[in-house]
């Protein structure tokens, strides 16, 4: 009992710190900055780097760090970035990202803003530049830098002008500089001015999205040239010192893409290894690497930026329930069903898009939860699969005796675990035993010379306590106590 409690423990103080340090890492806000961030009056504005590719980690930064920002009381965003580009799905999710922002959001072109950075920055309040800055070349093209057919590439070209128009209207010329950008077919005039002429792609320097056109005189797409960023914000700071946290990318939002991309398969395996647990004595491997998949799958949806710690608390109330039923009431299900309903809604939570309570128009809807309750069915649906695999085949198995009987036997001879992992003959049904373990409700029992793993369908019995088998089960027998 005190080894079970301990690692139980351990798993709690784990996700307890573990986690959130992770998130924490995310905010990266020095405490000199969270400090003054209450003395002072001035602007507060949080940094977020949009640096390489842009990809997922891309989106949970942007992500996490507008959420951060909205909880926090931030007034300005800022992207810093230097981009060559990315993938299609998460820049139209990026900017939607940023329209949820209520504040005013800034993007700093440091050196590059291509193809998909030029998107992203269009959808911001005010595109600053360093005086060597380029933005342009947003045609979309294929994961492999090829052309998308014709077809594919006029209904995609509609939309994305549709969504530009719909972001950018209040700015004259950003919707058409961006649109001569993305399309070489378009040809981009001002008057008579013909600023990017038909088969060319637009590309501008620093200088050149600062030339002014239009009665009265509008720039074409920038809103200032400055060389150093933090220069930009002392600048956008009147009279007090600017309050800045920067978000800092770390190695975690990679593996966050990673976790997320397997959130299903995460959920099998855990779901198998809950199983098998619950069909042996006592808590061992299969309860710790059930726990452990729970948890990775929501540390990366965390780091994601997708929900805050609510869904690590519900998972820790979740366990606390399961560890009752364990360690003091097993075979009663008052608290086990309880704490497995409480672990699914902390899991669907945890893969939710749940916003700030400030975020202006934010809803709670429907299809926030399509795609956690489509990943937590399909990992149930695989995880059920193999159990009947493993249900059919794995008590016949080597790994079934080193795994499962090593563990719960905790000494027994060698012999003895060759035999009770055999296949035992249905004669022993109904047969009077006594229990080689404590049955909380799975444990061993000693029947016609034989030991056998058996389960009880209701409550616990000591080591020592007379038992009938009853019918025989996937993984041994159905017991009761004989009174």
């Amino acid at each position: 009992m005190i080894i079970r409690c301990c690692t139980l423990l351990c798993l709690f103080l784990a996700a307890r710190f573990v986690c959130p340090v992770a998130s924490a890492q995310a905010v990266a806000g020095s405490a000199e900055e969270a400090a003054s961030a209450g003395d002072l009056e001035g602007p507060k504005f949080y940094v977020i780097p949009v640096q390489g590719p842009i990809g997922p980690p891309t989106l949970f930064a942007v992500r996490g760090g507008v959420k951060t920002a909205i909880a926090e009381g931030y007034d300005h965003v800022v992207l810093d970035m230097d981009t060559p580009g990315g993938r299609l799905d998460s820049t139209l999710e990026i900017m939607e990202v940023l329209d949820r922002f209520p504040g005013k959001t800034i993007t700093y072109v440091n050196e590059e803003a291509i193809s998909a950075g030029a998107i992203i920055s269009a959808v911001t309040d005010e595109i600053y530049f360093t005086s060597k800055a380029v933005i342009g070349s947003a045609e979309p093209v294929t994961g492999q830098g090829e052309d998308i057919n014709e077809s594919m590439k006029r209904k995609l070209m509609s939309y994305l002008n549709a969504k530009m128009e719909a972001y950018t209207d209040e700015y004259p010329f950003r919707s058409d500089v961006i649109r001569a950008m993305m399309d070489p077919e378009f040809e981009f005039k001002i008057g008579r001015e013909v600023i990017s002429p038909k088969g060319e792609l637009l590309n501008l320097t620093a200088k050149r999205a600062h030339e002014e056109y239009g009665k009265p005189p509008m720039p074409l797409l920038g809103s200032g040239i400055v060389d150093e960023l933090d220069t930009l914000l002392s600048s956008l700071s009147t009279d007090t010192d600017p309050v800045v946290t920067r978000f800092e990318a770390t190695w975690s939002l990679n593996l966050a893409e990673f976790i997320v991309s397997l959130a299903p398969f995460l959920l099998a395996i855990a779901i198998i290894s809950v199983y098998v647990e619950f069909q042996t004595p006592g808590f061992g491997i299969f309860g710790i690497t059930g726990v452990v998949c729970f948890l990775i799958a929501i540390f990366g949806h965390n780091v994601a930026g997708l929900s805050g710690h609510e869904p690590l608390l519900l998972f820790v109330i979740g366990m606390i329930l399961l560890s009752l039923e364990l360690f003091l009431a097993p075979g009663t299900l008052f608290f086990a069903i309880p704490g497995f309903i409480v672990l699914l809604v902390s899991l669907i939570w945890a893969m939710a898009d749940v916003w700030p309570s400030e975020t202006p128009d934010f809803e709670w809807t429907w299809e926030m939860f399509e795609r956690p309750i489509q990943n937590l069915l399909g990992g149930s649906i695989m995880g059920i699969a193999i159990i009947l695999l493993l249900a059919r085949f794995l008590p016949k198995t080597f790994l079934w005796n080193r795994l499962v009987l090593d563990e719960s036997l905790a000494g027994a001879s060698v012999e003895s675990l060759s035999e009770s992992s055999s296949e035992v003959e249905d004669s022993l049904v109904g047969q009077v035993g006594i229990a080689a373990t404590d049955m909380m409700p799975g444990g061993q029992v000693d029947v016609a010379g034989r030991r056998v793993e058996a389960k009880l369908n209701f409550g616990s019995v000591d080591r020592g306590a007379e038992v009938r088998l009853i019918s025989k089960s996937d993984f041994g027998y159905i017991a009761e106590e004989v009174e």
